[in-house]
């Protein structure tokens, strides 16, 4: 019998226990999505009790090492959105295709247009009588040597240019999305912190009333719990509005999406030439080169050939009186119908060639230095984002524990205070510093956050 109690004393404990960690456990969960909307949020280090008069509470504890979980990464499909409505990139999409409209002209027989010719002329005065010529000419420009495949190859070059510089815009898109995506999410983290705050000091206050009721406590200490609300509340209603226009900003900037999920982590390094700030002057340094090869094939004018017929005519006198003045005068048409082709060579000036070899070549001198500056400032960048991450890092682990202490300390003097040990100042005093400790924790991991964007926006990765 005493057997059989114990094992249904063991169990029944072993299920209480089970169901405070689990309420624990679900507790310290809390997503953006949940932080950014209405409801009550927990911060991580604490957890939800119940006062005596059934109000929510926020009693310290120390931080958990369980992570946030979070909703898939978001990223690549807000990009895309962000791409579809942006100006600069549909922009480019339209120099693509114009670009492509050029092979119409480098799979064309004629550089030009072909044309068609022709004159009609008359005797006005003269020894002719009646005289007339019709000329018709069909003709076109052709290519030089060499010249079809260098235009080819300036369009084949300018498309790969424009698409670098899409692929650049995109990068550039990202780098924006990321900082308005960690904008809210700073915002929202706020209003995480501001709402502990109301919760908590409406908690004190409820306590401080009872206990000015009581006689335990001056009606100062219910005048400072009053005002401590009042500005809790302030800070809320503020933290609110900078969140609903934050999350306004990114639903501009990706045509309705809002920013809930998870971002993105630290993506894998990457070959540095493979990097869209380096792709697109490198494409440029090529088109700048095909743009030169087809300076150098060009030394003169399209030439022109035609073919031509012309046919004349004219009234004449048949008959030679001078061997007899009696004949008669008889009159004779004459005609003639000529076939013939036309060719024209314009001939090459240095006025006409330098200037364009000189453009050329200062073409691919500037893609050259933009590409080399690329490097550096890439370099650079790439350099300083990862002291920055390792930076971040190093503050987080340092808020959390400087939360840690700060919890354990307000939950020390809360004791404290409730026993009469110490005032309601110093009480808040302590409050203050485990807000300050809140703030700087939440800031320190919305950091990391940060650091990781930013080095993966320095890598060039734009899903």
């Amino acid at each position: 019998m005493i057997l059989h109690v114990i094992l249904i004393t063991t169990t029944v404990f072993a299920l209480a226990l089970s169901a405070v960690s689990a309420e624990s456990e679900e507790t310290s969960r809390v997503t953006p999505a949940e932080e950014s909307i209405g409801g009550e949020v927990t911060l991580k280090g604490e957890k939800r009790t119940k006062s005596k008069n059934g109000s929510a509470k926020a009693a310290p504890r120390k931080r958990s090492s369980a992570r946030m979980i979070l909703r898939g990464n978001v990223l690549a499909q807000h990009l895309q959105m962000s791409v579809a409505i942006d100006a600069q990139s549909r922009s480019l999409e339209a120099q693509f295709r114009a670009i492509s409209a050029r092979y119409a002209t480098a799979n064309s027989i004629t550089p030009g247009s072909p044309f068609v010719a022709g004159y009609q002329r008359n005797s006005a005065a003269g020894n002719l009588r009646n005289y007339n010529e019709t000329e018709l000419e069909v003709g076109m420009p052709v290519w030089l040597p060499g010249q079809r495949d260098a235009y080819a190859g300036t369009v084949t070059t300018g498309l790969f240019e424009v698409e670098e510089r899409l692929a650049l815009r995109r990068l550039e898109v990202a780098g924006v999305l990321r900082d308005a995506w960690w904008s809210a999410q700073r915002a929202a983290r706020d209003v995480s912190v501001a709402r502990n705050r109301v919760a908590t000091a409406r908690d004190i206050g409820a306590d401080m009333t009872r206990r000015v009721e009581l006689g335990d406590a001056a009606q100062t200490d219910a005048l400072l719990a009053k005002n401590e609300t009042l500005a809790a509340e302030t800070e809320l209603a503020q933290s609110e509005g900078a969140l609903k226009v934050a999350r306004v900003n990114y639903a501009g900037l990706t045509g309705g999406a809002q920013p809930d999920g998870r971002l993105e982590s630290v993506r894998p390094p990457i070959d540095i030439e493979d990097h869209p700030a380096l792709r697109a002057p490198r494409a440029a340094l090529a088109r700048a080169r095909a743009q030169a090869e087809l300076v150098d094939a060009t030394p003169i004018d399209n030439p022109e050939i035609g073919i031509f017929g012309r046919q004349e005519h004219n009234d004449q006198y048949a008959t030679d009186r001078s061997l007899d003045p009696m004949d008669p005068i008889t009159n004779q048409r004459t005609d003639a119908t000529t076939v013939g082709v036309r060719l024209r060579i314009p001939l090459p000036t240095a006025g006409r060639n330098e200037p364009r070899r000189a453009e050329a070549l200062a073409d691919m001198d500037r893609a050259t230095a933009e590409y080399e500056r690329a490097k550096r400032v890439v370099l650079a960048e790439i350099k300083a984002a990862r002291v920055a991450l390792a930076a971040a890092q190093s503050a987080a682990k340092l808020a959390n524990s400087r939360l840690s202490v700060a919890n354990d300390q307000f939950e020390l003097s809360h004791k404290s205070f409730r026993l009469g040990e110490i005032s309601a100042f110093d009480l808040y005093r302590v409050r203050q510093i485990q807000l300050e400790a809140q703030r700087m924790e939440a800031n320190a991991e919305v950091n990391v956050g940060v650091a990781i964007s930013r080095l993966n926006q320095a890598l060039g990765y734009a899903p």
